[in-house]
């Protein structure tokens, strides 16, 4: 059991000393919020509980204060994946595998130990800048808003939600990343859907709802209408693509001699 805490500490602190993580932090937690300020403030201006009309440009009307700042919490996605991305590929990029190796002593501890590493970590930024994302969007409200951090349970809910879906996403950024050994594969499968494309081809075909940015952003409360109504199928299908690199991405890397390249 010490090995195991040794082992996820080492990888906790290398994972949490790296440029990416502090710039996607920075990004997800400090940027979001001002843009959730913004955001606030337009809807101030517009009215909380406005309808479409000629003058306000509204295409729908204005959703219930529980989905309030959830938009905004979709601006992550992109900076998540090239997070989980760099992740997986950061050791062989700089060559510094076997070294790593020579502390860990066997594969498999150190794969798993990076995995729950880069899994603790994604969750805790994702969890704490949903919830202050969220915390801005009310506190500008003022007295029409929810009261942070106590808010309803509903709110919560959806804050955990999307805490899990920018985590899962991340995870299979970092799984596709490792696999691969760079972090070009990941981002372009992966970004590319981020830019509305993915939402695009779900509209069009049934199976690519199925695609991970879409069973990702079915998870986060952005609205009524694209929160997915049975969120444990978002969460299992996010798993399967997981299962499914984490596990090729083991099985290779077991079998890969590092001497020389990585």
């Amino acid at each position: 059991m010490k090995f195991i805490k040794n082992d996820l500490y080492s990888e906790l602190l290398k994972l949490s000393c790296t440029k990416v993580c502090r710039i996607v932090t920075l990004l997800v937690i400090a940027v979001q919020s001002l843009i959730s300020y913004v955001s606030a403030r337009q809807i101030l201006s517009v009215g909380l509980h406005a309808v479409p009309t000629e003058t306000n440009g509204l295409l729908e009307p204005m959703p219930p204060i529980e989905y309030m700042g959830f938009d905004v919490i979709m601006f992550a996605t992109i900076p998540m994946i090239v997070m989980g991305a760099l992740f997986g590929a950061l050791e062989f990029k700089q060559h510094c595998m076997r070294t790593t190796l020579l502390y860990f002593g066997s594969k498999s501890r150190l794969f798993w130990s990076k995995t729950l590493a880069v899994t603790l970590t994604a969750f805790a930024v994702s969890l704490v800048s949903s919830v202050l994302t969220i915390t801005v969007t009310h506190l500008t409200f003022g007295a029409d808003g929810l009261t942070p951090p106590v808010f309803n349970s509903t709110v919560w809910k959806f804050i955990l939600m999307s805490a899990v879906s920018l985590t899962l996403l991340t995870l299979l950024s970092y799984a596709i990343g490792f696999l691969c050994h760079t972090a070009v594969v990941p981002l372009l499968f992966l970004i590319i859907q981020a830019y509305n494309i993915g939402n695009i081809l779900a509209d069009k075909f049934e199976v690519c709802r199925y695609l991970p940015v879409a069973l990702c952003n079915g998870l986060i409360a952005s609205s009524e209408s694209s929160l997915s109504g049975v969120p444990l199928k978002n969460t299992v299908g996010l798993l399967i693509w997981i299962a499914i690199f984490a596990a090729a991405s083991y099985a290779v890397f077991v079998r890969t001699d590092l001497q020389g390249e990585y």
